[in-house]
C-alpha cells in the first residue's frame, strides 16, 4: 500500500470510530463499523491489504500519482 492509501485508511477509520462513540450507533451497525474501522487501522499501520493480495495488484510504487 502506498503512502496515500495507508493515511485514507486512517482517516476513515477515524471518521467511523468517532460516529460510533458520538453518535447514537450502539446495535449491530456500530458493532459492525467498529469491526471495520479496527481492520482499516490495523492496515494502514501495517501497510498490508488483504483484498489488495488476493487481486494480486501492488500500490507501492504509485506515489508518484499523487505528487
Amino acid at each position: 500500500m502506498n503512502t496515500m492509501d495507508r493515511v485514507a485508511r486512517f482517516i476513515v477509520a477515524i471518521a467511523l470510530l468517532s460516529v460510533v462513540i458520538f453518535g447514537p450507533l450502539w446495535n449491530f451497525l456500530g458493532f459492525c463499523l467498529i469491526i471495520l474501522s479496527g481492520l482499516f487501522l490495523v492496515a494502514s499501520f501495517s501497510g498490508f491489504c488483504p483484498f489488495y493480495k488476493s487481486i494480486d495488484v501492488d500500490f507501492n510504487k504509485s506515489d508518484e500519482y499523487f505528487k
